[in-house]
């Protein structure tokens, strides 16, 4: 996901994506501009311009464990966008298969669900063109262990309700320099890979994802990451714990059952697979 929103006591409210709203009042930095219906993580860029350098800083968090069919491993950082000088958080995901199993997976892609929220813990509402995520965000009356807030991460105006819709992350934000599909077939791989920059600190205090590697063709799931970070109006930001695990939480198959019920891509009944080997 990718938020884009500039400090203006710092620096100047600006454009971003399709329009500007009302300034609001941040943590430390001051007051921020912010497109609500382009609120998202994605590749830092600027118009007409390469996409912009991020100089990480601070030691951040990497975590790597091999599960049965290959290695997944997370590493997250906070970075400093060299030509907006936007502060943002940079995750790395990978998932490697074994080139030596049987068996095969033509396309291994990532699948993310993401809970954003604002000062106070409160769920940040989409607008605009983005407001079907809204409609998307687990709750706990979804069933046991589900977590509130959480959507598939993707991006809702190039989708209509009722018609089919990719869940996957790199349809939306390729970020082709740094990341791709991977495959596994007999003894040929390649790893798959998600690239995404968190931004827009000033409005938003904390942002929990999920990523999940899995194989397109399949539906099985391959490995999960758990990450995010927390940055208060008051207080040091933290990145949290990297948490890895070789199937996805009660959390992200909920988001992931409502967002294919809202774009029916599947029936209802017919629940997700799940597998730790190909």
């Amino acid at each position: 996901m990718a938020v884009l929103i500039r400090s203006v006591l710092s620096r100047f409210c600006y454009m971003v994506a399709f329009g500007v709203v009302l300034c609001q009042t941040p943590k430390a930095t001051g007051i921020a501009s912010v497109q609500l219906g382009e609120l998202r993580f994605r590749e830092p860029k600027v118009e007409n311009q390469t996409p912009a350098q991020p100089n990480f800083t601070g030691k951040g968090r990497q975590v790597s464990v091999r599960l049965r069919s290959g290695v997944l491993a997370a590493s997250v950082n906070w970075a400093v966008d060299d030509v907006t000088s936007l502060d943002l958080l940079r995750g790395y995901i990978e998932y490697r298969p074994d080139a030596d199993r049987r068996g095969s997976c033509p396309n291994i892609r990532f699948v993310q669900v993401a809970k954003v929220e604002r000062g106070g813990g409160l769920d940040y509402d989409w607008q605009g063109l983005e407001e079907h995520r809204n409609l998307l965000r687990t709750s706990h009356q979804m069933g046991p262990g589900v977590k509130p807030g959480y959507f598939v991460d993707h991006r809702a105006s190039a989708c209509v309700p009722g018609a089919p819709c990719s869940p996957y992350f790199r349809d939306y934000w390729t970020n082709a320099r740094e990341s791709r599909d991977g495959f596994q077939l007999g003894g040929r791989s390649a790893p798959a890979s998600l690239v995404d920059y968190p931004f827009g600190w000033e409005v938003l205090e904390q942002i929990s994802l999920e990523s999940c590697a899995r194989c397109a063709e399949s539906g099985e799931f391959l490995g999960c990451v758990q990450w995010g970070a927390r940055w208060p109006s008051q207080g040091r930001r933290d990145i949290f714990p990297i948490r890895i695990q070789a199937a996805p939480s009660q959390t992200f198959l909920a988001a992931l059952r409502r967002f294919e019920e809202f774009y029916r891509l599947k029936k209802p009944s017919e629940p997700p697979r799940i597998a730790s080997a190909f």
